[in-house]
């Protein structure tokens, strides 16, 4: 039994459908078809509920008319305009949207929970599409409502699924339909609490998703269809020597997709992870490229993988204004983030000294005063993480050596090296970037 997801580029128009369709009938059954919403549609749902919050139901009506279009546009040349029950599954959530526009529209405000009441929309429009494009031509396959079995709690926007509930459901909705050899095609990223409000699982929701039930349902496979093939040795928009990896261990695509990689989401790696399940990353527009797989234990230890970045980081470096042997310095400075709920990516430390990176999108303006109670605090803003990843490159004694001959022209800020035995992460200016990325590659891949 397999899991396949297909994100939002490869479910975009009516020829991606069909493309996604022959590939899930060339998948012998039993299948679970996880899909994302339409590309941009979330987005533009999104922006619907901003412009209904601020009064402007004109632009938001359009945009609904607009999106609406779009997929009935899907339908017309998928041949189902006289297939009735999609047409009203269709209008029903349309006739629901253009509701909670209203609502929000009157009222002027748009809480997290309606927000995903909204944006819910997209993969409920995506998946009864293709589901009815699917059954016409394989009739032993069933669009299913992942609301069902996906019990979340109730923080929306980012909503965390109840992971016993959620065994318990599959194991009574959805694995018999499975051992039936039904191809189930159903919906990323949504959920709902267990009071039936909808919610939505956050950024990578739909890889999310799919690993989860995968887990449960103790998948051979979990596939991750995408618009590029596999997990590169760095983004390709970037450099243009960037090539696939063939394969990665769960470790390696885990801090990949932590530092900078947009093919998976970190927390997508962790439920396949749990049970070994290999997570296979392919190309919808190249089915038969190998793509690829990330499994429990990887090969070739010691080597570079590949480089992860990411730009627009806020580096932080607190000095203890105690002075030597500043007794619980570390625990206050730790404390201050934990009441504001801000994640640090990286760490430094020295005797008084700590530095440490965040996201350039935290409020700072408290957090700086509370440190400034008990420390000096320097921030620098326009930085960037770059991340070689490998598992055991520690060991490699060479590593190190390439790494800082490489980088001898170029500021590096901050080291985070030696907790973890399958990256080395550097701070360096956005400015300079580009080129060293460019060169560490041609250092560790083209040479």
């Amino acid at each position: 039994m397999k899991v396949l997801k297909f994100g939002g580029t490869s479910v975009q128009d009516a020829e991606a459908m069909q493309r996604v369709a022959a590939i899930v009938a060339n998948t012998p059954p039993p299948v679970v078809v996880v899909l994302s919403a339409t590309a941009g549609t979330t987005n533009d749902l999104l922006k619907m509920v901003e412009l209904a919050s601020r009064g402007n139901m004109e632009e938001a009506s359009a945009l609904k008319k607009e999106m609406e279009k779009r997929h009935l546009e899907i339908i017309k040349k998928l041949g189902l305009e006289k297939d009735r029950p999609l047409k009203n599954d269709i209008t029903r959530l349309i006739s629901t949207l253009e509701i909670l526009l209203i609502g929000i529209f009157y009222l002027r405000e748009a809480t997290p929970r309606v927000r995903d009441a909204v944006a819910a929309h997209g993969e409920l429009l995506s998946t009864h599409i293709f589901a009815a494009y699917f059954r016409r031509q394989h009739s032993r396959s069933q669009w299913f409502d992942v609301r069902e079995v996906m019990i979340t709690d109730n923080c929306f926007g980012q909503a965390q699924p109840l992971r016993e509930r959620l065994q318990q459901r599959v194991e009574e909705k959805l694995r018999p339909l499975l051992e039936q050899g039904i191809t189930v095609v159903t919906q990323g990223f949504i959920g709902r609490t267990g009071n039936g409000l909808v919610t939505t699982l956050g950024r990578g929701g739909s890889d999310y998703t799919a690993a989860l039930l995968g887990n449960i349902l103790n998948a051979d496979s979990i596939e991750i269809w995408t618009d590029v093939s596999g997990i590169m040795t760095v983004d390709p928009r970037l450099v243009e020597a960037a090539r696939t990896q063939r394969e990665l261990s769960f470790k390696e695509a885990a801090e990949l997709a932590y530092f900078g990689a947009k093919v998976l989401h970190p927390s997508t790696i962790q439920p396949a992870m749990e049970k070994r399940i290999p997570v296979v990353v392919k190309n919808t527009l190249q089915p038969n490229d190998p793509g690829t797989t990330i499994v429990h234990q990887g090969t070739r230890p010691g080597e570079v993988k590949a480089i992860a970045f990411r730009q627009n980081v806020t580096m932080l470096t607190v000095e203890s204004t105690r002075m030597l042997m500043a007794y619980g310095f570390l625990e206050r400075i730790f404390e201050v983030f934990a009441r504001h709920r801000i994640s640090v990516d990286l760490i430094s430390t020295s005797e008084i000294t700590v530095s440490l990176t965040l996201d350039n999108g935290v409020r700072l303006e408290p957090v700086l005063q509370e440190l400034g109670e008990f420390s000096r605090v320097e921030v620098k803003t326009g930085m960037s993480i770059i991340s070689l990843v490998g598992e055991d490159i520690k060991e490699s004694p060479a590593f190190l050596a390439r790494v800082f001959t490489t980088l001898k022209n170029f500021p590096i800020e901050m080291i985070s090296f030696g907790a973890s035995n399958v990256n080395l992460s550097l701070v360096t200016p956005d400015a300079g970037l580009k080129e060293a990325v460019v060169e560490l590659h041609r250092a560790f891949f083209e040479n």
